[in-house]
């Protein structure tokens, strides 16, 4: 689909029109109408020469349409099953459905289960749904992600250890991935027009999911709950009492007094491989 010769608020604006649809603000929907965005979104997928994109958030189709010419198949999910529909007749007019498939339902669910298997995930994602969609990302095992998150989000995904913005979300998703800051885009950029800034942001994979790992999940969300507090003194709250003496001493050894934002990944990933021995 040729983006040169169009003007996207105009077609945003007109579909809505035609087929009596508003965007629901208890979904999060803000439609992007910047080509600028929208070309730094296809060349980021191009780049990474996709054989499955799975879109989070099918919208009216115009994204879905134009990542039909990068990539070989394209599933798009969509909640809002009038949404869909406007997005099921705009993309059977312009691009047939060759290589897209448009399902109605939550795009989470289609994550966790695994049926779709994801080679790269993209999204406008729903500001309702960021948390829960960027955890689901990080379980899929897809290869990257290219998303438009809220900027404020986009700056925790790059914050760095003893940062204010450092949290549980920072260490779990830099843990799995590689973050990478894309463009940052105004209000302007989307209809209706959101509050504040948005960026893109790519993730790409370098370390697995397993279930293997929800022993470091768990120990990651306990630590984070008390961030400010010395990371010693919070591991022996999280762990109660199953610690050696030993054990103390090689976890003292790796926290050096630092409290539990202080604590990099690298950091974190060696009191796993301590954690995982005394609870497995």
């Amino acid at each position: 689909m040729e983006l040169r010769y169009l003007d996207l608020d105009k077609i945003t604006k007109y579909l809505l029109r035609l087929h009596g649809v508003r965007a629901r603000r208890k979904l999060s929907q803000h439609f992007i109408v910047d080509r600028k965005l929208l070309y730094e979104v296809l060349e980021h997928v191009s780049k990474l020469r996709p054989s499955r994109v799975v879109e989070i958030g099918t919208g009216l189709g115009l994204l879905t349409a134009c990542l039909s010419d990068v990539a070989n198949y394209v599933v798009s999910v969509e909640l809002d099953s009038k949404l869909a529909g406007v997005a099921v007749d705009f993309l059977n007019r312009e691009v047939g459905f060759r290589v897209v498939d448009v399902l109605v339902g939550d795009g989470l669910l289609l994550l966790h289960s695994g049926l779709r298997e994801a080679d790269i995930i993209v999204s406008n994602v729903p500001y309702s749904i960021t948390g829960p969609l960027i955890n689901s990302i990080v379980k899929s095992n897809c290869r990257a992600a290219v998303l438009t998150l809220q900027n404020e989000v986009a700056e925790r995904l790059t914050a760095l250890p003893g940062s204010k913005g450092y949290s549980r979300l920072t260490a779990m998703v830099n843990t799995f991935m590689n973050v990478e800051l894309g463009g940052l885009y105004p209000p302007s950029s989307f209809t209706p027009r959101p509050k504040v800034y948005s960026r893109v942001v790519v993730l790409m994979r370098i370390r697995e999911w397993s279930d293997e790992w929800r022993v470091y999940e768990d120990l990651i969300r306990c630590l984070f709950n008390q961030k400010r507090k010395l990371a010693r003194k919070v591991l022996r709250n999280c762990l109660r009492g199953s610690l050696s003496g030993e054990d103390v001493l090689k976890l003292e050894s790796l926290t050096e007094g630092k409290r539990v934002y202080q604590l990099d990944v690298e950091t974190l990933l060696n009191i796993y491989s301590i954690v995982r021995r005394i609870t497995c």
